[in-house]
């Protein structure tokens, strides 16, 4: 793993005209907002956060941000979501970044009885990611698995999956498969025959229970990597296209195009002049 893949930072804002646009992450997002009050935008759904709230993202959603009152100040950790994957590896413990039903809640508010040991938490692992000391990464994932596992007991409500049945699982491993193997040439009756499954009992269930249609699913990983080849590789459009799953640079645009609303290059300009 590219260790630059992980990042941490803390945050005041003092102005409500600095917020984040539409924006792009290539891992899973975690927000502890300890100081005023900001909307955020993620997908289709709109929430209002404030001190004390903890918000989940993942790198299919697309979000933004924006101060309500100021000073606004919060942590943020990033992780790449294939590294946190292989690390946990519990569905209960990853649906908080990976399940996504109707009645997902992006954000929730953390109880007063906890703010001290999740603060602490947080800071530990922001000197952590400051120091970043010999096998300092592997040090950083088992105390952010440490504050995980803590929601989890604490805010079980909160996770999507809790008690996972046979049929579940079945699911959850098709969704895992999809996780290592989207850039193959994989469809719905692929899977299906592969897991021995009618295709029809899977693409119920598996909106079902993931709160993504399988194709949708498919899409959005491949668009996701592909994002990420644009943002950190000189890699042309076709290879990306074709390292992603795509059966032609043409069909990769058209539909990068059609989900982000720009091409892919220029995706690829904007967002690297916004790094720079």
């Amino acid at each position: 793993m590219d260790h630059q893949n992980i990042n941490m930072d803390f945050k005041t804002l003092t102005s409500r005209g600095i917020g984040l646009t539409e924006h792009f992450h290539n891992g899973y997002e975690i927000i502890f907002i300890t100081e005023g009050e900001a909307n955020f935008t993620i997908d289709n759904k709109i929430y209002t956060c404030d001190k004390n709230n903890l918000v989940f993202l993942n790198n299919l959603e697309k979000h933004e941000m924006s101060p309500i009152t100021t000073p606004y100040s919060r942590y943020m950790i990033i992780i790449d979501s294939h590294y946190l994957d292989n690390i946990i590896k519990e569905p209960a413990l990853l649906s908080i970044f990976k399940i996504r039903t109707d009645s997902f809640e992006n954000k929730f508010e953390v109880k007063k009885k906890h703010i001290s040991s999740i603060s602490r938490i947080l800071n530990n692992l922001s000197l952590i990611y400051s120091a970043q000391e010999e096998f300092w990464h592997i040090e950083f994932v088992s105390l952010l698995s440490h504050l995980i596992i803590f929601l989890y007991r604490e805010y079980t409500n909160q996770f999507p999956i809790t008690n996972i049945n046979k049929k579940d699982q079945r699911i959850l491993d098709i969704q895992t498969y999809i996780d290592e193997n989207f850039t193959q040439n994989i469809t719905l009756e692929s899977i299906a025959a592969d897991f021995f499954i009618s295709k029809y009992y899977l693409a119920h269930s598996y909106k079902n229970i993931t709160g993504f249609t399988l194709n949708q699913y498919i899409l959005l990983k491949r668009i996701s990597h592909a994002k990420n080849q644009l943002y950190f590789t000189d890699n042309s459009i076709t290879d990306i296209a074709m390292d992603c799953g795509f059966n032609s640079q043409s069909n990769f645009i058209r539909i990068f195009k059609k989900k982000e609303n720009i091409t892919p290059l220029q995706f690829r300009k904007y967002y690297r002049k916004e790094r720079e």
